[in-house]
């Protein structure tokens, strides 16, 4: 059976690539991450992490909708889910190392939430577009994923993003310096989030306590805001869901 998401070390850089077509958020998807995450953690040689996809079109295109819609599932099955996101997402913002997300495909819904969860962001220009799709298939923000996103994003141009649902390619994320750099194809991007990667060798206690410090403000918003919320949404979530 295929891993749904592959590993491999690469001068002690891990390159983790989701693996399905769409790379869609389930529990399955969030137990592999954490479990490579785990296994990165436990390996002091690794330096830096690079988060892609086998795709060739969807890097992610965010949480599993087939899998919350699933009649077997109650209101506390999605807010635990929702729950176990948000704390992913925190465990990326404060990781002893950078993640850097390698967006070689469509990046839409919790997939564009990750990407901003992870320290660094490159592109390419030949396929691919960025999207906060939430508007339109009634998924609202978590609370603690606002100042995720604008840990990547701008205020202004995240508000044009959220509000519309609109889909933007490479260069206009690149003028508002959501990503770091643009590469023409796959194979340059890959090569050259490597390279990238590879500069950084520091002192895994140090990243973290720099990542804590400077991310205190989603951490707070996670342990205060969030539950509350997931708890009061769950079920109206559920009822939306069953009706499609």
């Amino acid at each position: 059976m295929t891993a749904l998401i592959e590993f491999k070390n690469e001068n002690n850089t891990a390159i983790l690539t989701m693996n399905t077509a769409e790379n869609r958020h389930n529990p399955a998807f969030l137990a592999q991450l954490n479990q490579h995450l785990d296994n990165i953690e436990s390996n002091q040689a690794i330096t830096s992490v690079v988060l892609t996809s086998s795709s060739d079109k969807n890097w992610s295109l965010g949480i599993d909708l087939q899998w919350m819609a699933n009649s077997s599932n109650t209101p506390t099955d999605i807010a635990n889910f929702m729950l176990e996101i948000t704390q992913l997402l925190k465990r990326i913002v404060t990781f002893p190392m950078p993640i850097i997300a390698a967006l070689n495909g469509h990046t839409y819904g919790n997939g564009a939430v990750l990407a901003c969860a992870c320290d660094f962001r490159f592109m390419k220009s030949d396929k691919g577009f960025f999207c906060f799709p939430e508007v339109d298939v009634l998924v609202p923000f978590v609370p603690s994923m606002i100042p995720i996103i604008h840990k990547a994003i701008p205020h202004t141009y995240f508000n044009r993003l959220a509000m519309s649902g609109q889909r933007v390619g490479a260069s206009d994320l690149l003028t508002n310096n959501v990503i770091e750099e643009v590469f023409t194809n796959n194979k340059e991007l890959q090569a050259g989030v490597l390279e990238f990667a590879q500069q950084f060798n520091k002192n895994r206690w140090i990243y973290a306590q720099n990542k804590t410090q400077i991310n205190k403000h989603i951490l707070q918003t996670t342990k205060q805001e969030d539950p509350a919320f997931i708890e009061n949404i769950s079920k109206l979530l559920w009822k939306n869901l069953q009706k499609k």
